[in-house]
């Protein structure tokens, strides 16, 4: 056995054992025809395309076409939700400072929300590379605005933990671009998604839970911090449990958790360590799903 062939079987070993039965050695006979002569390593496409072939095969057979079709309605309805979130979410602290009549915090936080309620709209319209459009142009405006103001801080500025200085001037911040980190994971889960939309729950209901909860966070600003926050907690409680009794409800919760943990709790993630294994993390999981999201059959 050639030094070349001992080198391919090794790759073939990332496909299931019954396929490498059948397919083994008709596989391994195409390549080393197709090999040059003195060849005595696999070319790196080669390489990248037996353990990608060998790992999709495992993927398919670890999920079945029904439960592709279900991380395709939570692919879906996910990329729906994270707008909303952010649409929300600005709706909700701009509720906050009216309710403590700060009418000028609460103006900035609406035009911060309109664009997401934008998206929301496109997408739930079927505007899919519209919605993508506006979805990525937030984010580049608000990494645009983080960079701007980083950047214009004076010279000598005290560092404070996650300030990178370079000649004496701060060219990153991990908090401020944190901040943005939200805005970057909703664009791209509405470009990974095959449609976003509320899938098999159903417009109606998916407006009317949305509407339950803000409501819910927006009278709990008005009331008194206890009771407030029990209302608060209740929806939210409510939502999830909901969730997580049905198939797809869990695959969306799966989906949406990194993007949530930011979002909710970016201060956690203020370092550069940090930020970088939720970035990593982030993409992985987005990855995997949007694959099992895009090889499922449409219902």
């Amino acid at each position: 056995m050639t030094t070349l062939e001992q080198r391919y079987r090794r790759l073939l070993a990332w496909y299931p054992k019954d396929h490498r039965a059948l397919h083994e050695e008709e596989m391994l006979g195409v390549l080393l025809a197709a090999s040059a002569p003195g060849q005595n390593r696999p070319a790196w496409r080669e390489a990248f395309d037996l353990v990608r072939g060998g790992l999709a095969i495992r993927l398919r057979r670890l999920a079945p076409p029904e439960s592709r079709r279900r991380w395709r309605d939570a692919t879906g309805l996910a990329a729906l939700l994270a707008p909303l979130v952010l649409f929300g979410a600005g709706l909700f602290r701009a509720a906050g400072y009216a309710g403590r009549f700060a009418f000028d915090l609460a103006l900035p936080q609406v035009v911060y929300a309109l664009p997401y309620g934008l998206v929301v709209l496109l997408a739930w319209l079927g505007r899919r590379r519209a919605a993508i459009a506006c979805a990525w142009a937030v984010a580049v405006l608000y990494l645009a605005e983080a960079m701007n103001w980083l950047l214009s801080l004076p010279e000598g500025t005290t560092v404070v933990g996650d300030v990178i200085l370079v000649s004496g001037r701060p060219v990153l911040a991990v908090g401020m671009l944190g901040a943005a980190f939200p805005a970057c994971v909703c664009a791209a889960m509405l470009t990974l998604a095959p449609s976003p939309g509320p899938g098999p729950l159903g417009s109606r209901r998916l407006l009317a839970w949305a509407g339950g909860v803000l409501a819910a966070c927006v009278i709990g600003t008005l009331l008194p911090k206890v009771l407030g926050a029990v209302l608060m907690s209740a929806a939210v409680a409510t939502v999830a449990v909901t969730a997580l009794r049905s198939p797809v409800g869990r695959r969306t919760a799966a989906v949406l958790m990194p993007f949530l943990l930011v979002a909710v709790m970016w201060s956690w993630f203020a370092d550069l360590a940090a930020l970088t294994a939720v970035t990593v993390a982030t993409a992985a999981l987005l990855g995997v799903t949007a694959w099992l999201a895009r090889t499922a059959e449409p219902a």
